[in-house]
């Protein structure tokens, strides 16, 4: 067989999600053509989907030893480096691969999107205008940039690519698209009614539009409509049968609007079945199934997480929060410091490692992590209950009644907790203490 069937159907598996087959037949074409650019970037490609960088790398060095003048090695390159957290060696490659192949979009893409997850929204602009400047009729690059613009929390600046996008938008597909994050960015600028009318404007056109349909119901949820959020989810599911995306959505809507668990265990499992790949129709599941007491069959989902992910934080901390429910403070912590390792600011994961120090009467550690917590959110109320109790039992009440109070104002209503806790029993005849109690019980 020659090197282009095995190259092709390595390809074919690949765009499968089947990796492994797809390294396998690359490997055949490479034996057939060990001196061929195309193969040895497929291998590389492969690599880098497996998680395998330093043999990825040499792969794609490889490549562009023998074609300097490639851009697809260097995209490699890059992706390699975003792995591993270089932002230097990611702009080198990506600025190098548009200087060998300046009408190769895809770089501009990567470039712009870095600099926006690198909360750097000028320089994404100026990397997307850059290509748009040349090439005004491309409504793919004036979507990717207010993509960019709309994670950067820059709404004004992605609501005019969007429209920038349906000024030049030649085919339904990309005009669904901008219409659909054209009327995402109008509901976070406020304007719900426009927003609305945008989306019933996709809907009406292309029903089987799920993305529409999922964002009505989230901005319907976000404005407080939560009967019309699930009737568009409804809708949706009716107009889009296929979709796992909208039973996910429809999931987390029951969860979270305390409506029928067993049918958001039915849609999330299906959701599943359709999308096995999407980790968040997996953090879903865990969430119903953890809802439904049903601890081993949480776990079961996030360590399906971990299997396509073996870094995920969020994964680790649901686990090592299960761990710790059971006892198990030696998995626990390993599992917490795994959530930190990837997450370092997240201050659930700093409140649930403090716990395990909070158990064992290391207060000083255990204070250590909660004031990163706060540093990171200072409305985070666990954290500032947390650290209350660790004041009143070193006996500094002053201090613990002012953290209480910051408590109550970021939402703390555990009144019991406060009444019962040991630590707080010479408090009880405090005025003070005596009113935060009381604004805990109103709610105000």
């Amino acid at each position: 067989m020659e090197y282009e069937e095995y190259l092709d159907q390595g390809e074919t598996l690949a765009e499968e999600g089947l990796i492994e087959e797809a390294l396998g037949r690359f490997e055949q074409a490479l034996e057939a053509a060990p001196e061929n650019p195309e193969v040895i970037e497929a291998v590389g490609r492969a690599l880098l989907n497996l998680g395998r960088l330093e043999e990825a790398e040499a792969s794609f060095l490889d490549a562009l030893e023998l074609d300097p003048e490639w851009a697809a090695p260097r995209m490699g390159l890059a992706l390699i480096a975003m792995r591993r957290e270089e932002p230097f060696k990611v702009v080198h490659h990506l600025e190098r691969a548009i200087e060998v192949d300046p009408e190769y979009p895809d770089a501009y893409v990567e470039l712009g999107r870095y600099y926006g997850m690198m909360s750097e929204p000028a320089l994404a602009k100026a990397t997307f205008e850059r290509w748009t400047i040349r090439y005004p009729e491309d409504a793919d690059m004036h979507i990717n940039a207010g993509l960019t613009a709309f994670d950067a929390a820059d709404y004004a600046q992605a609501l005019e690519f969007f429209e920038k996008a349906l000024d030049v938008a030649t085919d339904g597909e990309q005009k669904s698209g901008a219409r659909t994050f054209r009327a995402n960015t109008l509901d976070m600028l406020g304007r719900y009614e426009e927003a609305l009318a945008e989306y019933e404007r996709v809907i009406k056109y292309a029903p089987d539009w799920w993305e529409a349909h999922a964002n009505l119901g989230i901005c319907h949820a976000r404005n407080g409509h939560y009967a019309e959020a699930e009737a568009a989810l409804r809708a949706g599911l009716a107009a889009c049968p296929g979709s796992p995306e909208i039973r996910d959505e429809l999931a987390a809507h029951l969860l979270g609007e305390d409506g029928d668990l067993n049918e958001a265990l039915a849609l999330a499992e299906e959701a599943v079945a359709l999308g096995r790949d999407e980790v968040r129709h997996l953090f879903t599941l865990g969430e119903v199934r953890l809802a439904l007491d049903d601890e081993a069959g949480a776990q079961e989902a996030y360590e399906a997480v971990l299997a396509l992910d073996p870094e995920d934080p969020g994964a680790h901390l649901e686990i090592g929060l299960l761990h710790e429910r059971k006892g198990e403070v030696a998995a626990a912590e390993e599992h917490f410091m795994e959530a930190l390792k990837g997450d370092p600011g997240n201050p659930r994961a700093l409140y649930s490692y403090a716990s395990l120090y909070y158990a064992t009467d290391d207060l000083e550690t255990a204070e250590e992590l909660l004031v990163r917590a706060i540093a990171v959110d200072a409305e985070y109320s666990p954290a500032l209950s947390a650290l209350a109790s660790i004041r009143a039992r070193r006996g500094d009440y002053g201090v613990a009644l002012d953290y209480i109070e910051k408590a109550v104002e970021a939402g703390e209503r555990d009144v019991e907790h406060f009444r019962s806790a040991a630590e707080f029993a010479p408090l009880h005849a405090d005025p003070r203490f005596r009113v935060l109690l009381s604004r805990m019980t109103s709610g105000s």
